[in-house]
């Protein structure tokens, strides 16, 4: 019995030890300081955001946010002419963006219930990143006459900055159902 309890009070020390001898030090949420480097970890990726050993700050490209238009893309399976327009500018680890559907003012009398998916892509067309909208969270811009004119989303999703860089385009898929 004295061998078992040496061995397991052995075993916690070597455990206690092995735990406490990390270099990572936490400094923020899913952040952490690993030999002299600052890392963030965002969707499942661990990024590098500095070098404490650098002299100079390097200014990255994506710490200036600009206004990025992704262009238009048609909808005709939903609705002959309709089309979606997506807009986004990316801060931080969010990409915020504003879909707007042009052409489906029915959206709301037609369509009982579903959405969209946003399906952000890269250079060769491999899907990179999808972000569901419900069609109860897509608002109706309305006429003088209280007509819906076209619909908007705007939303946010987190992505790593490598990701973002790599999206140079988007396509817009359905999921509604007809009717009441």
């Amino acid at each position: 019995m004295k061998r078992y309890f040496c061995f397991l009070g052995l075993a916690f020390c070597l455990f206690t030890v092995s735990c406490n001898n990390s270099n990572a030090i936490p400094i923020a949420d899913n952040t952490f300081v690993l030999n002299e480097k600052v890392y963030k970890v965002i969707d499942n990726e661990i990024t590098e955001l500095a070098n404490l050993n650098n002299d100079s700050i390097s200014k990255s490209e994506v710490l200036n946010p600009n206004l990025k238009s992704y262009g238009e893309t048609s909808l005709g399976y939903v609705k002959y002419g309709a089309s979606a327009e997506l807009k986004a500018v990316y801060r931080g680890d969010q990409l915020f963006f504003k879909l707007r559907l042009d052409g489906i003012n029915d959206l709301r009398s037609s369509y009982s219930g579903g959405g969209f998916s946003i399906n952000l892509t890269d250079e060769y067309d491999f899907q990179l990143h999808t972000i569901p909208v419900d069609k109860n969270e897509m608002i109706a811009v309305v006429d003088e006459n209280g007509d819906p004119t076209y619909f908007e989303y705007n939303g946010k999703a987190q992505m790593s900055s490598e990701v973002y860089k790599a999206i140079k385009d988007f396509s817009v898929s359905s999921y509604l159902r007809k009717g009441y």
